[in-house]
């Protein structure tokens, strides 16, 4: 219902009924269609955006051969393979100044990296191997015919597909793009995300502090993780524990975004209306999870709008977010490869204790021992809502539902908190 301000809750219930977490992130999953309207925008505002159609270059990458180093452009047929050589130079190539002329068996032209091969010439011999004298360059025997240089084409081809529809843009695909002369990019539309927090004893940071209040963190961590994940937000704010006002924040939330999620009022309590309002607003698909932290968290509709309920506790909010949300938000915002998000063995340093029938989620803080070997240690008490312990991880320790309890020393599975941004 609420967020904790102390650590004795930690979003748990032994009750039969939970949906294992592996089957609730796939009924999630398998319920959500990309959005269908789209935008163009400019190359430097496309970086976070899903690209709606493929790209195909129209030019090669490069679109000449070049040259790869300072040195001296010749026909590689003309390499000395005994005695040095004396070869004329004929002038010098820059990049973005061609040399314009045609260079002879024995002759040369001085490049530069990035320089526009000359006409007759195929390798380029550096600076440091050739020794001038007066307008010869000498060369010795030993060079390799086409050595030092960028053929045309050889990252693109005039016709390939550079970047598939789908795929989320990053600083590479940018610069593969803008490679090929593109400037502009056709890309989904940005999803739509109300937010809001229920409790009667949350208030705004920034206010005064009330007697047996707390402050509302789930809001602005939940902000930040769907900004930073490339959805608009619609800040809500905090909703009381009423049924009428969260009857009415939902049906107003539900005109104007694409997904409504909500932190607290979804478990079982006397104040807890958040899911009575779901029931008469929409459907409820799915409600109460296996895992700790975040066992109460609820997934449905409320018109076209997707609902998202997550826990009351900070901690949890992120864990079902990681591991229910994002990748629902990224499959809504149209991208083709979802691969799952990186695991990585580590022995632990400490223990990691769980129940049976359930998964759980460790903050932990993954390092390297003395060999280099990586090893992962627990950030200490495991409340959900220590929200502190979250800024001091680095990673999760992921235990699942077959596991049991992990020793010092056992090896376990470990999920990056980079590799979830």
């Amino acid at each position: 219902m609420k967020q904790q301000s102390q650590n004795f809750n930690d979003c748990f219930d032994p009750r039969s009924g939970l949906v294992p977490i592996a089957e609730a992130e796939k009924q999630v999953f398998d319920q959500i269609s990309p959005l269908s309207t789209t935008e163009v925008v400019s190359l430097p505002k496309a970086l976070g955006r899903v690209l709606a159609n493929a790209a195909t270059s129209s030019i090669d990458v490069p679109p000449h051969a070049n040259s790869a180093m300072d040195g001296f452009a010749i026909a590689g047929e003309a390499l000395p393979s005994t005695d040095t050589k004396a070869f004329k130079i004929l002038g010098e190539a820059l990049a973005g100044k061609p040399w314009h002329g045609t260079c002879g068996e024995n002759q040369t032209v001085r490049v530069t990296t990035g320089a526009m091969m000359p006409k007759g010439t195929d390798s380029v011999i550096i600076q440091e191997d050739v020794t001038i004298e007066g307008d010869q360059a000498i060369i010795n025997p030993g060079h390799k015919a086409f050595a030092n240089v960028r053929q045309a084409g050889e990252d693109l081809k005039r016709g390939e597909v550079t970047v598939d529809s789908g795929t989320k843009l990053s600083p590479a695909e940018l610069g593969v793009l803008a490679s090929t002369g593109i400037g502009r990019v056709e890309v989904f539309r940005k999803p739509i995300a109300a937010v809001f927090s229920t409790g009667d004893e949350l208030m705004n940071a920034g206010e005064t502090l009330a007697a047996g209040s707390i402050y509302d963190s789930n809001r602005y961590v939940l902000m930040g993780l769907l900004q930073n994940s490339g959805a608009n937000v619609i800040n809500l704010g905090v909703i009381p524990d009423d049924y009428d006002k969260t009857l009415e924040a939902l049906s107003s939330a539900r005109k104007k975004a694409d997904l409504i999620i909500t932190s607290g009022g979804v478990s079982t309590g006397s104040a807890d209306f958040v899911i009575k309002a779901l029931e008469q607003l929409g459907s409820i698909d799915l409600w109460r999870i296996a895992i700790r932290p975040g066992r109460p968290f609820a997934f449905g509709r409320i018109g076209d709008a997707l609902f998202f309920g997550l826990p009351g506790n900070p901690v949890a909010v992120m864990v079902t977010y990681y591991r229910l949300l994002q990748p629902a938000l990224r499959k809504l915002m149209g991208e083709h490869n979802l691969h799952p998000t990186p695991v990585l063995k580590a022995r632990a340093t400490t223990p990691f204790r769980k129940k049976p029938n359930r998964a759980e989620v460790y903050r932990a803080i993954l390092s390297r021992d003395e060999l280099g070997n990586p090893v992962v240690s627990s950030t200490g008490q495991q409340g959900s809502g220590l929200l502190s312990s979250m800024s001091q991880a680095n990673c999760f320790v992921l235990l699942d539902d077959s596991d049991t309890t992990a020793s010092p020393g056992d090896m376990v599975d470990v999920q990056p908190f980079h590799g979830l941004i």
